[in-house]
Order: structure tokens, then sequence, then C-alpha cells
């Protein structure tokens, strides 16, 4: 069975047998900060965890997998005591890979009590797991997950999804260049870049990239509009604004609020 996902998939995934981890692999697994599932231990891992376990299927390979990982380790710090995150290495587990029935990376699987509750298919915003586990954790009763299909090949959403997946504060501004309003607010977008270098951010002019900028608008569940400004972090729509809203000051204002709340912004 193929894995399908945003990116080419390597062929040697679909050979049998547990694979020993590349050097790559290596890198990534000693930087986690939650535990890793084999296929040896699945069966015990989820029946002797009475409550919440978290399942990331993974691959080294997979652009999407590798932006979704440190959300998955603030889930895991998050929920300590209240639910199990695992990271389960798609090439190196074939026979976990075929029980959950995944067909596409990244997936995480959402159990209680040994049950499949919920099948989260591509990258996330971190707000979209955090309101799965909290659903879990709430008791509703397990329901058979419906078989999903293999998710189609979206550049735009990888793309999206590496935009947001940032540990810095970063500010995404979505520019329409056929739209007076947005050619203001990009003079007011261009001044706060001048001034505050030091400030990572992104342009998306949106009849360039219309794909990435709808898929942002997905990924972070703010509604899509042109000209948008918001500031995002692992994942995460911290702020946003749009249009006359659009200002160099409140864009310093923005800044400067969450770094007051949050230093190590």
């Amino acid at each position: 069975m193929g894995l399908g996902h945003a990116t080419t998939r390597p062929a040697e995934i679909s050979s049998p047998g547990i694979r020993p981890a590349t050097q790559r692999t290596d890198d990534i697994l000693r930087r986690m900060t939650v535990s890793v599932l084999f296929d040896a231990d699945r069966d015990s891992a989820l029946s002797a965890t009475s409550g919440v376990v978290v399942v990331d299927v993974w691959a080294a390979w997979c652009t999407p997998c590798r932006a979704l990982s440190p959300l998955m380790d603030r889930l895991g710090a998050e929920y300590a005591g209240r639910a199990a995150v695992y990271k389960l290495d798609a090439d190196a587990n074939p026979d976990a890979v075929a029980e959950f029935d995944v067909r596409a990376l990244p997936t995480v699987l959402i159990f209680r009590d040994g049950a499949l509750l919920q099948r989260l298919v591509g990258a996330q915003s971190y707000g979209v797991y955090h309101t799965a586990v909290d659903a879990a954790l709430g008791g509703a009763a397990p329901e058979r997950a419906a078989p999903v299909p293999a998710a189609p090949s979206d550049e735009a959403t990888v793309r999206a999804a590496t935009l947001l997946d940032v540990g810095a504060a970063t500010l995404v501004f979505k520019h329409s260049n056929s739209c007076p309003v947005s050619f203001t607010a990009k003079r007011e977008y261009d001044r706060f870049v001048a001034d505050h270098p030091h400030i990572p951010t992104h342009l998306v002019v949106v009849q360039q990239e219309r794909a990435v900028s709808q898929a942002i608008a997905r990924l972070t569940h703010v509604e899509h509009a042109s000209p948008q400004a918001l500031i995002v972090r692992q994942g995460t729509a911290l702020w946003h604004t749009s249009h006359g809203g659009i200002t160099a000051a409140r864009l310093e204002e923005a800044f400067a609020k969450l770094a007051a709340d949050a230093p190590a912004l």
C-alpha cells in the first residue's frame, strides 16, 4: 500500500520489514521530546494506556511531517500526565501503517482506551490538534473512524504549513496587486519591515499564490482576506487584521503586546 502526501514518496518505503534508521531519521529522533512507538510495542502501548493516546505517523523524507514535529512536541509537553503522545516512523514500522490504514503522511491518530476516535490527515494548525485532544479527554463516546481517502498532492498546503510552522513570531502579509486598498496596506507593511528588519516576514501575492493563501486560511482557521496581515508561530495565528486595519503602528503594537505576554517570542 502506498502512502500519499504532497511530496514524492521514496520507493523503499513499500519494502517489507523493519529498516534501520537513516542518519537523517536519527537526527530527527534525537530532537523529539515525545515517545517513539514501534511495531513490536504498539499493541501493548495502546492497550496498557488507560486514557488518550496520540500517534503521529511520520517519515523523515516527508516535508509536512517535519513541519508537524515541533507541534507534536508542544502537544506532548502541554498534555503531559493527561495524554500520551507517540511518534511512529512509517518507514520503520510497516505493520502499524497497515493496521492503522494510514494512506497519507502525516497522519495523526487519536485513541481513547484503545479505540480510534479521530484521524487527522495532513499538517494542521496546533489548534486543531489541541481541540481534538481536548474532545477526547472530554469523554465523548468512541466512534468507528471512517476510512480516509489518500490525500492529494498539494504543494500549496506544504508551502503554507512551512510558512506557519516557525519557531519565532512571523508576519505573513497577503497582498492583492489589483486592489488599491492593498497597495496602501503594502506601503504600511514595507514601512514596518524597514523599521524592524529582525522580525521574520513573508509576502504572499494572492494572484500568484492563491492556493497558498487559501491553505493559510484553512490551516489557521482565519477567514481569507486581502490585504491581510497575520502574526503566526508554530502553526497558530497569534493575531490578525485586514484592509484598513493594517498599519505600521498596529503591527508594532501587536508584536510589542505578544512580546510582553510571552517574552520568548
